[in-house]
């Protein structure tokens, strides 16, 4: 096994899942008479390039890549002498889609010189999530409707190594400041006040006077103990973890665990949990997978520092595509990816794009960097896709984004409220959370400025993103402006009234819905009980001969943040290379661009296994 003690915890949970699914599919293979009867060679050996066949396989005990056994003791595909390659693929691959994902594929394809297209199906832009709107060309005239704010820690080193090979203007970014209002339950937080909001069962509400003003450290309890095991001895942490992987964060909760052994919360300690922590219903997101995510923000040694793009983050888009030697064609819907079986030439996958009459044929490997939303409405059938990629792609759960901004005369929450640090307000009100810019603090009191004025997820965007329309024009949004100025004026009552603020509003606003967006139908993946250990495996692994690959935030477990679609995106070109025995490739891929944690390369790891599963013909699949 090629993990090492310095893997993520996070990726060791993904690398140990699919060591588990590899496992129990091999063993199930091993007892699949039509598998057993295809090949003279008889079980596993007619079919792996493996080193033994013997079973029952466990997550610890998987057959090793016979072509790198010679490298047993060394993490990566390494070999020296070069033996092992082959010619490269006569033909190009084809890129499904322009996102950080697809343009990151590129940059590596064109180190390694291997030709491709590349597909955009929007017409008018091409970045996916990563979107700024610009009001005008003037500085910070602008917006970020997608990515816009980045942690520096470990996990998100790749992103900062991708900034710092485009060149990007990095500024920090403020995640909040001293003077921000907080406003639930029509009242204000005040410093030193026992349930400022008045909803504990003294003040009349209905939370638990002991819940009231102590949320942070209650979810602490119940995610800690499941973390230190997870630290102390992973294996351990892990099998715990798995007891309750088809739990809701809400259901764990309220249970007391899954013996009643820690504290049961009632529906209303739940709910102001849930309204004080995240967005409406957003507990209803595995409880492992809040468990998992809190580990990428624990840094013991300093305070995270946070970034952002001055100018925005499409300018980080348009310095990828910039870089390629192959221009990205737009307005190139795919509806069609298919492979044609009766062939035996490594150029045998095709796409068909909507309005073009003739198929694009002779590409050895298809990337669909597109979200699942929109991959589901392609026609995929004759991949012969595994029954569990199938399900991944019709129910991963995708969470709902929208962003509102309105364009002021002048920064009165600055001038006026004294909100002078940036970072957000929070309340219960439509509007959610009110991001302050980072990027404008400094641009004079009497000069315009653009606020964010709502950033709201979950059920929170659903009814906001009622009164959006991504196609239509701004004046027919009277409505949503109307109930955010006044959002707005509530929520900083304290310090300016209503026709301050009306008044300084130029009329100018940009709203955006993300599951509106018919390019995306969602704003990034967010898994349900079970859905990570169930779907997560399947969807990191190729199909069709291993030609077709699923790539992008919701194919990795840093899924919802830019680092996931450049780690899927590597995985997959290493998957790629894999396929075709590329040796020198893989070597110089994991030289110039690094390997990814939770896929586990090497004689013993399992990128072998999951190139192998992947070609697999349909009658010989197996569910488990």
């Amino acid at each position: 096994m090629s993990t090492t003690t310095t893997t993520s915890i996070k990726a060791r949970w993904a690398q140990r899942l699919i060591r588990i699914k590899l496992a129990a599919e091999l063993n199930a293979l091993q007892e699949k008479e039509s598998f057993r009867g295809g090949h003279p060679e008889g079980g596993l050996a007619g079919w792996l390039p493996i080193s033994s066949t013997e079973g029952p396989f466990t997550w610890d005990n998987l057959p090793h890549d016979i072509s790198l056994e010679h490298d047993e003791g060394h993490r990566h595909c390494h070999d020296g002498d070069g033996a092992g390659d082959f010619t490269l693929p006569a033909h190009k691959v084809c890129i499904v889609g322009a996102g950080v994902a697809g343009l990151y594929i590129a940059m590596i394809l064109d180190s390694l010189k291997i030709s491709y297209d590349i597909l955009e199906a929007n017409p008018n832009r091409l970045g996916g999530r990563c979107y700024t709107y610009r009001f005008s060309e003037e500085p910070h005239d602008y917006y970020d409707i997608g990515a816009m704010r980045y942690p520096k820690i470990p996990t998100m080193q790749r992103t900062f190594d991708l900034f710092e090979l485009t060149k990007m203007p990095l500024i920090p970014y403020y995640l909040d400041g001293p003077a921000n209002p907080k406003l639930f339950n029509d009242r204000f937080f005040a410093h030193g006040v026992i349930d400022p909001y008045h909803v504990s069962r003294r003040n009349g509400g209905g939370v638990p006077d002991d819940v009231v003003d102590n949320v942070d450290k209650l979810l602490n309890d119940a995610f800690g103990p499941y973390k230190d095991e997870l630290a102390k001895d992973f294996d351990k942490g892990f099998d715990n973890l798995m007891t309750v992987d088809d739990y809701s964060t809400r259901e764990f909760l309220r249970r007391g665990g899954p013996d009643g052994t820690l504290p049961k919360y009632d529906f209303f300690a739940i709910q102001w949990m849930e309204t004080q922590g995240t967005s409406t219903n957003l507990f209803d997101q595995a409880f492992s997978e809040s468990v998992m995510d809190s580990f990428d923000f624990e840094n013991p040694t300093h305070d995270v520092e946070w970034f952002c793009i001055e100018g925005g983050t499409s300018l980080l888009a348009d310095a990828m595509q910039a870089s390629l030697s192959t221009k990205v064609e737009t307005g190139k819907r795919v509806e069609v990816i298919s492979i044609n079986w009766t062939s035996h030439d490594d150029g045998n996958m095709s796409v068909k794009c909507a309005g073009e009459t003739e198929v694009r044929t002779g590409y050895s490997t298809v990337f669909s960097t597109t979200t699942l939303g929109c991959l589901g409405r392609m026609d995929l059938r004759s991949l012969q896709l595994h029954p569990s990629q199938k399900d991944a792609i019709r129910a991963l759960h995708y969470d709902e984004s929208v962003k509102v901004a309105l364009k002021f005369s002048y920064p009165w929450w600055i001038v006026d409220c004294g909100i002078t640090e940036g970072g957000v307000a929070s309340t219960d009100l439509p509007l959610r959370t009110c991001v302050y810019p980072s990027y404008n603090l400094h641009d004079g009191k009497e000069n315009p400025a653009v606020l964010l004025a709502s950033y709201t997820w979950a059920q929170d965007a659903t009814r906001v993103g009622s009164l959006v329309n991504n196609r239509a024009s701004p004046a027919g949004e009277e409505e949503l402006v109307e109930l955010i100025l006044r959002n707005l004026a509530l929520l900083h009552a304290e310090t300016i009234s209503y026709d301050k603020i009306r008044a300084a509003f130029t009329g100018v606003h940009h709203a955006y819905s993300w599951p509106q967006d018919p390019n995306t139908a969602g704003a990034f993946a967010l898994f349900g009980p079970g859905q990570f250990s169930n779907l997560y495996p399947y969807l990191t692994r190729p199909a069709a001969d291993s030609k077709f690959h699923i790539v992008g935030e919701a194919s990795s477990a840093h899924h919802a943040w830019i680092v996931g679609a450049l780690d899927s995106a590597v995985a997959a070109v290493l998957r790629f290379l894999k396929r075709f025995e590329l040796r020198n490739q893989l070597r110089e891929l994991e030289e110039k661009w690094g390997g990814v944690e939770e896929l586990e390369t090497g004689a013993k790891g399992t990128l072998h296994l999951q190139v192998a599963m992947g070609m697999l013909r349909e009658k010989n699949q197996v569910k488990v």
